[in-house]
């Protein structure tokens, strides 16, 4: 079980969401997966769950309404409530007088802005929600920790190039070098090439792709937010909520599956509530994985649904054209009326029973045909 994980939530009157609730999610749940159309709420129901499940709402006007001013602090107890909206959440450790923005953190869809300045300039001007309901908030640079932690935290250095490189497996290594002209510490990232040989010319955190940077930057962030109160001997310890809005943004299909399955296996105490518009990222979650599906009508509104399909078992085309993402049509328009649909599960079949069509035309000549026609035709006797 989970040290703190969200089991329901009931939402009322709340950015285009009228009455939806969702029950029963097991305690030891550790990833929540919202899909659905653009434009049909995922957003919504992460921004009401981060708000609700954070401290950061007191004395905000910003992302509800005033009359809502009601200060929450977790007590360890499984049921807190406002007037327009109530979850249930499950923790097992002691959270008396501890604050939600010290457990819940939310990243929107604009991950790429990454502060210059240190944690603390970044957390006294931005909560741990923020980043969920505006593009302009920056990230905490994880930089900063390199270099500081390189000289008097060695272990911990090593805990986070450990974090990194296994989240991208094209990066070889993270130093921490003294440039010769500002004689300053500067952060250079050496990435593998296709046949994972350490590639000699390093670049800087700007220079990454935007996948890489995507991953730095909100990974980062989020392990400096959950350790801003004290840095344990092992990050894997490290316990809270994350919320992320499409999760698949930036990252190429097999860094979607790894991304998921990674930070299951880097911090098996975080649960991670996150939107996608992509099947990939499910095939990398565990077991006790659940899907909410989010539609949109005009007379219910956004509407939440808890879906009771074991993807586990479902390739990505299955994935697609199940309820979780309702894709119907997966012809390409590409296709030519001459053509059949291959309906082999990897390309590596394809590619086999390619070579197996060419083998059985070139044995086929006009006399080894007859010859199999005549075999075939005195079996059938």
């Amino acid at each position: 079980m989970l040290p703190i994980a969200l089991k329901s939530f009931h939402i009322k009157n709340y950015r285009g969401i009228i009455d939806t609730q969702i029950d029963n999610i097991s305690p030891d749940t550790q990833w929540i997966f919202l899909t659905g159309e653009n434009g049909f709420g995922k957003t919504s129901v992460l921004q009401f769950l981060a708000s609700y499940l954070s401290s950061n709402y007191v004395n905000s006007t910003t992302y509800l309404n005033p009359k809502n001013n009601v200060q929450h602090i977790f007590h360890g107890k499984e049921y807190s409530k406002t007037k327009d909206g109530e979850f249930t959440l499950n923790a097992n450790n002691d959270f008396e007088n501890l604050r939600g923005e010290n457990l819940v953190i939310a990243y929107g869809s604009t991950r790429l802005r990454i502060s210059a300045g240190s944690a603390n300039e970044v957390m006294d001007k931005y909560s741990s929600i923020d980043s969920l309901f505006s593009n302009e908030i920056l990230l905490i640079n994880i930089e900063e920790n390199f270099k500081d932690w390189k000289i008097n935290y060695p272990k911990g250095y090593e805990q986070l190039e450990k974090i990194f490189k296994t989240l991208i497996p094209r990066l070889g290594k993270i130093e921490v070098e003294v440039e010769e002209k500002t004689k300053r510490n500067k952060v250079k990232y050496y990435e593998l090439d296709s046949e994972n040989n350490l590639l000699e010319d390093n670049v800087e955190l700007n220079d990454l792709a935007a996948g890489y940077k995507n991953i730095l930057g909100m990974v980062g962030d989020m392990i400096n937010r959950l350790t801003r109160e004290s840095v344990p001997d092992d990050l894997s310890s490290l316990e809270g909520i994350v919320l992320i809005d499409e999760i698949d943004l930036h990252l190429h299909p097999k860094y979607q599956k790894l991304f998921v399955e990674k930070l299951t296996e880097l911090f098996p105490k975080i649960q991670f509530i996150v939107s996608t518009h992509s099947p990939i990222p499910l095939l990398g979650a565990p077991k006790n994985s659940v899907i909410i599906n989010v539609s949109r009508t005009r007379e219910e509104g956004i509407k939440a649904e808890l879906l009771d399909i074991d993807f586990s078992v479902l390739t990505p085309n299955s994935i697609l054209s199940s309820p979780i993402f309702g894709f119907q049509d997966l012809i390409p328009e590409s296709k030519s009326d001459d053509k059949m649909i291959r309906t082999e599960d990897t390309y590596k079949e394809v590619l086999f029973n390619d070579q197996l069509d060419k083998q059985i035309s070139e044995y086929l000549t006009e006399d080894n045909q007859k010859e199999l026609l005549y075999l075939l035709k005195e079996n059938h006797l």
